[in-house]
């Protein structure tokens, strides 16, 4: 017995030293350090699943001279503001896929996708036969599914598209008990680039509910559809997730093709993965909102911001800038749901507008900064989208974008029912389980 307690204060010892070397934030240190002290073999399994970053490789300030937006995303991504693109913006799923399928049925050389979940319904078998068809044509088609995500995708689909020739890669499968921080950190993002010319992005995955809706009501999403220089990015990216998870590592010049796109429209791709991107996306969209003068409006599913966006956002409205959020009524998880009322007291006395979405799920990520900038992508304002997954989005400076967007964003308003605060009183039972769950917020 007393060896046993020798070596559980031994191990929370050693554990306490690690901690406080790599958790910086005091809070953070010592909530991991009382669960481990608490709970040994858990705690530590629960900690290396949820809890263990590697340290990111300093950053090299890169030859870009932009403004600090530009220069946060170019150090993280090694991307710049790319100068001539055309994009269109695709509300919800029958417009997203309907131009989806448009693309892939003209597709000739190549084509590669990239999706959190690929579910076996309609949607799934239509895009799965003509990913079949185009292979067995000579089109060379590659998909990337996260094994968690896509956990649905049966066997025999997969079986089909192997024998037509279709490479897939399965990303982070969980191998009990084997585990891993790998394991807790998802492929969110959903990208296609077809014959290195045409690109998708967006919060859409290839599942029927964004057609159908479930027992949430319609799905409300948006998606880009992207023509011209960062679509060379996208296949940059998507060629390096292929890399990491198959091993085959492809030319990104034999997959990028030259375009005729001469409009000038600004896009900037930016993601989160291990690594210098691991805070990319949470600093980018701090610094966007900082840099807002009259006007912020954001969408997202899931709301538990990392404490730089809450203070983006406090910093935001204290200057003077009118700042609305969005987000749902309800979502697909009833604890992310009871951990976002949480935050809604923290919105509210920063004095951001706060409307939930009545009409079905609202599942768009969405920034739009006064009339110049927005941002369009997979990332949700939570931490594990922030903190965790692999994400992508599209940063786009562009006045009429930002307009259209804005248009849309004050039409969803309509479905919205404003919370104020003279009536936000949560019953008893929800805030408090809602203030514990705050403390699992990286694990939702």
């Amino acid at each position: 017995m007393l060896a046993l307690l020798a070596f559980h204060l031994l191990w929370s010892a050693c554990a306490l030293i690690f901690l406080t070397r790599r958790h910086r934030t005091p809070a953070s240190a010592a909530v991991w350090g009382a669960i481990v002290l608490l709970l040994p073999a858990a705690g530590t399994l629960l900690y290396i699943l949820a809890g263990y970053r590697r340290p990111a490789p300093p950053r090299c300030e890169p030859p870009f001279r932009g403004d600090a937006l530009g220069r946060i995303i170019a150090q993280g991504c090694n991307t710049r503001p790319t100068p001539r693109n055309r994009i269109d913006l695709l509300h919800n799923g029958s417009n997203a896929f309907s131009a989806l399928i448009a693309t892939l049925q003209r597709a000739t050389r190549s084509i590669h996708m990239e999706y959190y979940i690929f579910r076996d319904d309609r949607v799934g078998r239509t895009i799965a036969d003509i990913l079949i068809r185009k292979s067995r044509a000579g089109v060379e088609v590659r998909v990337i599914y996260d094994a968690v995500g896509s956990w649905r995708l049966p066997r025999p689909m997969l079986r089909r598209m192997h024998r037509a020739g279709i490479r897939t890669a399965a990303y982070a499968p969980i191998r009990f008990p084997w585990f891993t921080p790998r394991a807790a950190r998802r492929n969110h993002r959903k990208i296609v680039v077809a014959d290195g010319k045409v690109a998708y992005l967006g919060g859409i995955n290839i599942a029927a509910y964004y057609l159908d809706g479930d027992d949430m009501g319609k799905w409300r999403d948006e998606h880009l559809r992207m023509e011209g220089d960062a679509v060379a990015d996208l296949q940059r990216l998507f060629l390096d997730d292929w890399a990491a998870a198959c091993g085959e590592r492809l030319d990104p010049a034999l997959h990028t093709c030259a375009h005729a796109i001469r409009q000038p429209l600004s896009v900037q791709i930016a993601w989160a993965e291990e690594g210098t991107s691991r805070t990319t996306l949470a600093e980018a969209f701090a610094a966007a909102i900082v840099r807002a003068h009259r006007h912020v409006r954001l969408c997202s599913p899931y709301f538990m911001p990392p404490t730089l966006i809450l203070d983006a956002l406090r910093l935001a409205v204290s200057c003077g800038v009118r700042v609305e959020a969005m987000i749902p009524s309800c979502s697909d998880s009833l604890l992310t749901d009871l951990a976002a009322d949480s935050y809604v007291e923290d919105l509210l006395a920063a004095g951001v507008e706060l409307y939930r979405y009545d009409n079905g799920f609202l599942h768009a990520k969405v920034l739009i900064v006064d009339d110049f900038l927005v941002s369009i992508g997979t990332a949700n304002m939570d931490y594990r989208s922030l903190m965790d997954n692999l994400e992508v989005t599209a940063f786009i400076r562009d006045r009429e974008t930002a307009r259209r967007m804005a248009a849309t964003f004050d039409a969803d308003r309509a479905s919205c029912t404003r919370v104020e605060p003279q009536t936000w009183r949560p019953a008893p039972w929800r805030r408090t389980t809602g203030d514990l769950l705050r403390l699992l917020a990286p694990l939702l």
